[in-house]
């Protein structure tokens, strides 16, 4: 249960990095919802790859 958290997918920082490149194209305020999505962990998304090379220890 530990690693839980970490295995699942970052949906709620996925959903405001999404948001802030909306806002982004749009011309709108976008800063704001870009660093909620790295405080929400909307980066892990990258990082995923590497996490399953390491399961087996």
């Amino acid at each position: 249960m530990e690693g839980a958290a970490k295995k699942g997918f970052p949906v709620i920082g996925f959903v405001f990095l999404v948001l802030g490149l909306v806002k982004f194209v749009q011309g709108d305020d976008w800063v704001v919802w870009f660093i909620l999505g790295i405080v929400f962990g909307g980066l892990g998304i990258f990082g995923r790859g590497k996490q399953s090379e390491g399961a087996g220890e």
